[in-house]
């Protein structure tokens, strides 16, 4: 590896390359997500769905989504409309819905795992375990970084001078 300019591995630089690379990584599986005929809030909330099962309030779900319980609710009617979800409402807290998977919801799920497997491993082509292994050690320190800053900024209340 050779060495760049000093404003080519500046952290503003590298921040903007992850930044980039995160968007083309959401468009790319934008792309590949429109095949299952699901919106963005509909297909993260399948998916949240199969990985927790089980009973979920609407407000775990809007959180978990940022978005609003009112939004929730109707995504969960179109989901149940169109064929992806069961839901019936907790028989002992009438908060929270059983949610189970349709055949159908099941198959949307399965083909994103394999659109998610398929960009992960486009994305670290080429790179060793000893590279992935030393980039997530990069990455543990980055998020560590952010979260002290994150606690910085709401102890000082914005005020960041």
């Amino acid at each position: 590896m050779t060495l760049q300019n000093a404003d080519e591995i500046s952290a503003h630089n590298t921040i903007q390359k992850l930044i980039t690379t995160m968007r083309k990584h959401r468009h790319i599986f934008d792309k590949m997500r429109e095949q299952t005929g699901l919106g963005r809030s509909a297909h993260r909330m399948l998916m949240i769905l199969s990985d927790t099962g089980g009973d979920l309030s609407q407000t775990y779900l809007a959180e978990k989504l940022e978005i609003s319980t009112a939004a929730v609710a109707v995504t969960l009617k179109k989901m149940e409309t169109d064929g992806y979800i069961l839901r019936e409402t907790n028989a002992a807290d009438s908060r929270f819905n059983s949610i189970a998977l349709t055949e159908s919801g099941k198959k949307i799920v399965e083909m994103s795992k394999k659109f998610f497997d398929r960009i992960d491993t486009s994305v670290f082509d080429g790179f060793d375990p000893q590279e992935m292994a030393q980039f997530n050690s990069y990455m543990d320190r980055i998020q560590a970084n952010v979260r002290s800053l994150e606690e910085t900024v709401n102890n000082e209340g914005g005020n960041f001078t």
